[in-house]
């Protein structure tokens, strides 16, 4: 397997495993509404790059596509988390 299939296969199976690590991190997280959003884009966001991963492995330019969409969605909803905690921190003072 050459070089460039590889490290798509290990960004794919790196995506994976923080899919499969995002329930744990629900457990330990707060549930404030900022905290929420920040763990569903971390998830969209490890989807994403594990459907880009396997997109690159596979050739597969569709597959690669939706794998860039889903990581820009997750990218924005962790954005999104990040501002409202730090709306929610302001108005605590």
């Amino acid at each position: 397997m050459d070089r460039s299939r590889m490290t798509a296969l290990r960004g794919a199976l790196l995506g994976l495993t923080l899919v499969a690590a995002a329930p744990a991190l629900a457990d330990d997280t707060p549930t404030t509404a900022g905290a929420v959003d920040r763990l569903k884009g971390l998830t969209n966001e490890a989807v994403g790059s594990a459907k880009r991963g396997v997109g690159n492995l596979t050739e597969d330019e569709s597959l690669k596509a939706e794998g860039r969409a889903q990581k820009l969605k997750g990218e924005a909803q962790h954005d999104r988390g990040r501002a409202k905690d730090t709306v929610e921190n302001a108005l605590d003072k």
